[in-house]
Formats: C-alpha cells, sequence, structure tokens
C-alpha cells in the first residue's frame, strides 16, 4: 500500500503513525524511509498525528514552525562557529 494515499488531509484528520503502519502494513524503518521520501515531493505535517495542509492557515503555521527551527538551528551554527575560530 502507498503511504501517501493514507495520510489524511487537514488537521482535525490526523492520524498517528502506529494508526498509518497498521493501515499500509509498514514497518517502522519502511515507514521512516517512505516519509523521508515522501517529504521530498509533499508537505507532510507531525502534531501529534500526520496530515497534509488543508488551507492556508495549515500552511502558515507549518512555515512559522519550521521558520523557529531553522533560527535555533543558524544560532547553534553561529555559535560552534564561533567557538572553533577562537579555539583554532
Amino acid at each position: 500500500m502507498k503511504l501517501i494515499e493514507y495520510i489524511p488531509i487537514g488537521k482535525q484528520n490526523k492520524e498517528t503513525r502506529e494508526v498509518l503502519m497498521d493501515k499500509t502494513k509498514l514497518t517502522l524503518r519502511q515507514f521512516r524511509k517512505e516519509l523521508a521520501r515522501l517529504r521530498n515531493k509533499y508537505i507532510i505535517i507531525n502534531d501529534n498525528g500526520y496530515y497534509l495542509p488543508a488551507n492556508k492557515e495549515e500552511y502558515e503555521e507549518f512555515i512559522e514552525k519550521q521558520n523557529g527551527k531553522y533560527c535555533e538551528i543558524r544560532k547553534t551554527i553561529d555559535l560552534a562557529y564561533k567557538e572553533m575560530k577562537d579555539k583554532c
């Protein structure tokens, strides 16, 4: 079974990993591998369950969360560069 066919549209319809794995008969390893592959083609949101965004608000919420993660990662990378420069 194709995983993308079982990922619902809209936050109100989200499904847990366990439910999706049961429906698709994928192992955890297969599920993770397939999800990574699908994320190159689709925006798949995981917010205590997986779903495809249904509207502008769901896209905006996703973008805002991702930007927050990006900012934190950028700060950590900048700190690593600074420490490396100071110590090396």
